[in-house]
Formats: structure tokens, C-alpha cells, sequence
């Protein structure tokens, strides 16, 4: 902005930064010629009796200041153009490079106009632009407590607890982090009622393991055939023992101990342990009748299964029951042996 005076009194002349392509100052006998020529080719003309030549310095300095503040803010808008189809392919990686760039941009361009005490020219440029890497953020931490979600959900489908606890944390905190960011999408009461859903799962987790392993041994009590109720029995076991070797050392999580744990592992050792023997008993008084109706002897070799199962489980866990099924496996594979080895049509 220029102040020129002249018999009719003073007037004001402003020429935007972007519009100034060239900066030249000329001196005469008396007199100094600050010429300024526009984008539109125009040629402006200020003359004095002083040195014109620090403000030659000034406007030609502010020019290129300006001009590289523009380019920041033109790259920072590209770089939100780049975020947010990167958000839309659910690269969330490439996005926060490309919001991360675009806020170093804008603060580049912020800090290059502040020292011209120009930023009122650009400030609702730079509002839009600020609003779009928020906006941007905001979404990629969605995206990203989403994704963590996912994970959690398969995990404890496949009973990967530990993994599940850890994955509904890291959505928590992403949900958390897309609340710190203010922008108007997504909706803050829909990123809430999500973080709540979070928490209810993962409260829900804590219990899971424990929970499985209880429900699973119920169904084993609750049926009353052999077999089926060893195969019960296996499914309880497997879930106390994925739930007494969780880390019960960090943060103590899930809910339980490994003492109670280790009682019940032992405890529906004993009833595996007995059930098989059990359905071994029963499947080899099936074999006796089968070679009496002169049939395959499937029985003696499912009766024999149990036994040998009955042995492997009580030498693992209850060694003080390993013994009793010796004879008993053995006359059930004698059994099986005489039944393959007798001609048929006797």
C-alpha cells in the first residue's frame, strides 16, 4: 500500500503481492522512480525526492514471500486432495503422510505470512485448508479404530484373547484421538457411541475365556452319552487351558486366576480322563456284540481309541490315574485282533 500526496491532498494505492511481477527503482538528478509492473502488465510509477531503494528491498522480497507462501498453501491442498482418496481406498498409511504434509505445508505458509503482517489477505485460505486436514484426520482414526475392531472381533472368534484385548485397545485410542480433533465429520456423537460399543466388547472379552470354558463344561455334564460327553469334555479342557495360559501378569486383564484355573484343568482332567474309560467300556461291550452278529469290529477300535486317549490325558495332567486303564486297553485290543482274525460265514 502506497501513500501519494499531491495538491488535491492524499490517496492510498494498493497492489496485492500476487499481482507484482517486477520490482525496479530508478534514480534521478533530484528525484527516485519506484516502478512496479503487474500480471496484467501494467506499470506503476510512485516518485520521490528520497532513496527508494529500501523499498525496492522490501516489495521485492515480500513479493517472493508471498509467492512462496502461496505455493505452501497450494501444496498443502493438494496434499488433502491426495488424503483424502488415499482415506477412500482405506490406505491409511499413505493418508497420514499426505495429512501429515499437508499441516507442515499450512504451517509453512502461516509462518511465512506472519512475518509480513499480511495474514488477514489469506486467513479464510487458510481456515478452509485447516478444516480439511482436520476433517481428514479426524476420518483416518476412525478408519483406524475400525480396522483395530475387526482384528479384535476375528481374534476372539479364534480365540486369540490376548490379541482381541489388545486390538479393542488400540480402537479405543484411536476413537479417543478422533475426538480430540476437531472437525465436523465424522459426527462426535457417532465417534462416542462407538468408543461405548468398544468398551462394552472389550468388557464383554474379559470374561470370555472363562465364560467358554464353563459353558463347554456344562455341555459335557449334560449329556449323558459316553463319547459325546468325552468329546465335551475335550472342549473344555482346550478352552480352560487357552484361559489358564493367557499372561495373567499384565495388568491382570481377564477375569479369573491361574489357581482356580489350574484346580479346574485338573479337576475336568479327572472327568476326561474317566469319561473315556468309560466310553471305551461301553464301545467294547459294542464289540462283543458285534462279533457275536459276525460285523466288522469298528467298536473295539473306537473302544481302544478311548482307552489310549484316557492314557495320554492322565499322563499329562493327572499321572496318579495313568494305571488303571492298562488292561482294560489291552483286553480291548485283544478283542479287536480276534474279531479281524475270525473268518466270516462261521
Amino acid at each position: 500500500m502506497f501513500v501519494v500526496g499531491d495538491d488535491d491532498g492524499d490517496r492510498t494505492i494498493s497492489l496485492p503481492y500476487e499481482d507484482i511481477v517486477a520490482v525496479r527503482c530508478t534514480s534521478g538528478l533530484r528525484t527516485s522512480t519506484l516502478e512496479i509492473v503487474t500480471v496484467d502488465e501494467d506499470c506503476w510509477a510512485f516518485e520521490c525526492k528520497g532513496d527508494l531503494t529500501p523499498v525496492r528491498e522490501f516489495v521485492d522480497e515480500a513479493t517472493q514471500v508471498w509467492t512462496r507462501t502461496l505455493t505452501e498453501l497450494d501444496r498443502a491442498e493438494s496434499q488433502v486432495e491426495a488424503a483424502v482418496t488415499a482415506l477412500e481406498a482405506t490406505d491409511l498409511e499413505t493418508a497420514a503422510t499426505h495429512i501429515t504434509a499437508a499441516q507442515e505445508a499450512l504451517d509453512n505458509g502461516r509462518g511465512r505470512v506472519e512475518a509480513l503482517e499480511a495474514t488477514a489477505s489469506i486467513d479464510e485460505r487458510c481456515q478452509s485448508t485447516q478444516a480439511q486436514i482436520d476433517t481428514c484426520q479426524r476420518r483416518r482414526h476412525v478408519s483406524a479404530a475400525e480396522q483395530h475392531r475387526d482384528t479384535a472381533r476375528r481374534a476372539w472368534e479364534n480365540r486369540a484373547y490376548e490379541r482381541a484385548a489388545d486390538a479393542y485397545a488400540q480402537a479405543k485410542t484411536e476413537y479417543e484421538r478422533a475426538l480430540a480433533v476437531t472437525a465436523p465429520e465424522p459426527p462426535t456423537e457417532t465417534i462416542a457411541d462407538a468408543r461405548s460399543a468398544i468398551e462394552a466388547e472389550y468388557a464383554e472379552l474379559l470374561s470370555a475365556p472363562v465364560d467358554a470354558a464353563q459353558v463347554a463344561a456344562s455341555a459335557a455334564r449334560a449329556t449323558t452319552d459316553p463319547a459325546a460327553r468325552a468329546t465335551h469334555w475335550e472342549d473344555a479342557l482346550d478352552r480352560y487351558r487357552t484361559a489358564y495360559e493367557l499372561d495373567w501378569g499384565r495388568d491382570r486383564r481377564f477375569d479369573g486366576d491361574r489357581a482356580s484355573l489350574r484346580q479346574a484343568l485338573a479337576d475336568i482332567a479327572v472327568e476326561l480322563v474317566d469319561t473315556h474309560r468309560e466310553a471305551g467300556r461301553q464301545k467294547r461291550r459294542e464289540g462283543s456284540e458285534e462279533s457275536k452278529r459276525e460285523t466288522p469290529g469298528a467298536a473295539c477300535g473306537s473302544a481302544t481309541a478311548h482307552f489310549e486317549r484316557a492314557r495320554e490325558v492322565a499322563t499329562e495332567l493327572v499321572p496318579d490315574r495313568r494305571e488303571p486303564p492298562a488292561d482294560e486297553l489291552a483286553a480291548a485290543s485283544e478283542q479287536g485282533v480276534s474279531v479281524e482274525s475270525e473268518p466270516k460265514g462261521r
